[in-house]
């Protein structure tokens, strides 16, 4: 469990703000603004409690653009501070309990009457009639993580009893993450059920993106994704004039602020009007965990994953089945003849306040690519060079611009005079056919065969088709490192090859979002078998910083198997320095008559593994939490009561497999 800070300062502000909350019960809201259908699954009557005193500080707000998931609750804010009352929202039973290092942390589950369950995470601690329950259990094997269904053991509380208290669990800051779920079990926006927040500020438009959506469409020119900011005039953005040819798809980078508020807010509906033809509309109620991950397609992917900035998209893709949409008999993807547009971009929040966004598109025919047939085609070329001392073969073709079913140079690369841009062709017949796009304008299609070579210049790669109805495997380097997709491992079908020198290779492109993990698998050499601390490694591209891949080496040492969730380059690294453990304390809770003591780890290459955790407190052995954020791991037990000089005795392993056991003596306890 992570420690409580400042606990003189956060009782000041707990009575200064009491008298605030002094009708918290009462549940007296202003009624919304805005007339939204009251889903069925709830009763006229059912009204929801506001979940703490912490504060009406909306943080987050559901449908929020998360590293890979919607953000599925409403965040309130505890002013960085941990330690204020969590309420039962609506009479319930405890559902489900859960606790561990990442995620939800510590959670409650409380379900409802008419099924509806809220669901309370990240807290400092339970209720003592729920601890009691989950540590007796805990205790049996001295667990960390805990996942369990408790309806059982007939734990209920009322409306407005105490049932925990905010922490910081799972993800900082601290924040009470309060969700809402559907009788079955789907998380829907807290304002339907009349969860009040004061908003009377409209959302705020910040950016604009167009994407090509064929390989000959353009925009202003370009065929990369625009990007551009707008001009505000008497409350109104411009986007100015856009020159067009072929598909494209628009997207918005949106917010919205509540009163009182300094964060940002995901925007509740969006609206795009062509000609004042509605041909987009989603509105952000409910979701399925099942369909969380397509976030990465309901966003701009690319921006996503190199700037954290979720554009919303404008435009359905083929496989995205979020229920947001709303049937306009459009997909939103604007193939126009030529000629003048007007469009106009709606966003609204939940109690109506709006604001439009307008930009005017000129539409022209793209231009035709110019094409070539029946040219030979060198099997088997590389392209060797030298870099860093090392010799690398065939690169990935990073100054290509990558669609999933579509490549094409960017500016800038175009080869000397006469000589292709981008060459394919399939494999696997006695065909030497292929075709090339010498235009500047001009692409080609992915989607011609299951296998095929791309060449640019004097390189050359081999390209997989990889669709989401079917399993492949890809090889690379005589078929020494495999890649496996699963069924459904993209959301659509995309073009992937593998590149690089062994062991070391790069996944390519990393333009599309996986939608379920692949499979790794490298044979070692002799060299590189039965060496301590060995693992698979993913290479941040942005600072060459090295981040631990789930992985494993079989019984004789001649396979290493990783699960990745990524494209991207990876590399076998050895960890062979065990974790650092250092700064014993012992402390007691602000909130409750328990102790409870701490140490610092810290593990650089592969990282703590915290389930292998085992310390003792003057002999008696505790749960051993682990807080990743704060780099601590806390013994827990209900009955600790320490000694004023007390011992410590703690073992740890890193994910690589490195053990370090250390002793404290003389632990002062104040």
């Amino acid at each position: 469990m992570p420690l409580k800070p400042d606990i003189t300062s956060l009782r000041f502000l707990t009575v200064i703000i009491a008298v605030s909350f002094c009708q918290v019960a009462a549940n007296v809201h202003p009624p919304v603004s805005r007339a939204q259908e009251r889903p069925s699954f709830l009763s006229e009557d059912a009204t929801w409690l506001w979940p703490t005193n912490a504060s009406r500080y909306m943080s987050s707000s559901f449908g929020e653009t998360r590293a890979a998931h919607f953000h599925a609750a409403m965040d309130i804010g505890t002013w960085g501070h941990e330690g204020y009352a969590v309420f039962a929202s609506r009479d319930g039973i405890v559902h489900r309990v859960a606790i561990g290092p990442v995620g939800y942390g510590n959670v409650i589950y409380l379900r409802h009457d008419d099924g509806t369950i809220s669901l309370y995470a990240h807290l400092l601690d339970f209720h003592p009639r729920i601890r009691s329950v989950v540590d007796s259990l805990r205790l049996q094997d001295y667990s960390f993580e805990f996942d369990r269904n408790m309806e059982d053991f007939e734990i209920r509380f009322r409306r407005g009893q105490q049932i925990g208290w905010t922490g910081s669990t799972g993800v900082g800051p601290p924040h009470l993450h309060f969700e809402l779920r559907t009788p079955e079990g789907r998380p829907f926006n807290p304002k339907l059920a009349g969860v009040y927040i004061e908003d009377t500020i409209p959302p705020q438009f910040s950016g604009l993106a167009v994407e090509p959506l064929s390989y000959n469409s353009t925009v202003n020119g370009s065929s990369r994704i625009h990007r551009s900011r707008p001009a505000r005039h008497s409350g109104r953005y411009d986007f100015g004039t856009l020159e067009v040819s072929g598909e494209v798809g628009l997207a918005v980078n949106v917010f919205d602020r509540a009163n009182a508020s300094n964060n940002v807010h995901a925007v509740y509906e969006l609206q795009m009007y062509v000609d004042d033809e509605l041909y987009f509309h989603s509105r952000a109620d409910s979701f399925s965990y099942g369909q969380s991950r397509q976030m990465f397609i309901d966003r701009v992917f690319p921006i996503l994953r190199d700037e954290r900035r979720g554009y919303q998209r404008l435009y359905l893709r083929n496989s995205n089945t979020l229920p947001f949409y709303q049937d306009t008999g459009q997909s939103g993807r604007l193939n126009l003849p030529p000629g003048g547009y007007a469009v106009r971009i709606v966003a609204s929040d939940f109690y109506g306040n709006s604001t439009q966004a307008h930009l005017r598109l000129n539409v022209t025919e793209p231009e035709e690519a110019e094409i070539s047939t029946k040219l030979h085609f060198p099997r088997g070329y590389a392209d060797w060079r030298i870099q860093n001392g090392t010799v690398r073969a065939n690169e990935p073709p990073a100054t290509l611009i990558w669609h999933k079913n579509w490549v094409r140079t960017g500016p800038g690369t175009t080869e000397t005079a006469g000589s292709p841009e981008i060459a394919i062709r399939p494999l696997g017949s006695f065909r030497d056919e292929m075709r090339i796009y010498s235009s500047p304008s001009g692409g080609l299609s992915l989607d011609i065969a299951d296998r095929l070579e791309l060449r640019k210049g004097n390189r050359a790669w081999v390209l997989h088709r990889v669709r989401p109805e079917h399993p492949v495997t890809i090889y690379h380097d005589g078929m020494r490192i495999s890649v496996n997709f699963p069924l459904d491992a993209f959301f659509e079908p995309v073009s992937m090859g593998i590149t690089g020198t062994y062991p070391d290779f790069t996944l390519f492109p990393d333009t599309e979002p996986f939608r379920r993990p692949a499979t790794v698998r490298i044979l070692l050499d002799e060299d590189l078998r039965n060496r301590d601390g060995i693992g698979l490694y993913r290479i941040n591209p942005r600072n060459g910083r090295l981040s631990h891949v789930s992985s494993r080496t079989d019984k004789d040492g001649s396979m290493i198997t990783g699960t990745i969730r990524s494209g991207g380059s990876y590399t076998i690294a050895y960890d062979t320095l065990a974790p650092e453990i250092s700064h014993p304390k012992i402390a007691r809770w602000t909130h409750a008559d328990r102790y409870y003591a701490t140490v610092s780890v810290d593990d650089d290459l592969s990282g703590i593994d915290y389930r292998s955790a085992i310390v003792y407190v003057n002999g008696q052995r505790g749960i051993a939490e682990y807080d990743p954020e704060k780099k601590l791991l806390v013994f827990h037990h209900p009955d600790f009561r320490p000694q004023r000089m007390n011992d410590i005795s703690v073992t740890l392993s890193d994910r690589a497999g490195n053990t370090t056991r250390r002793t404290f003596t003389g632990v002062r306890y104040n």
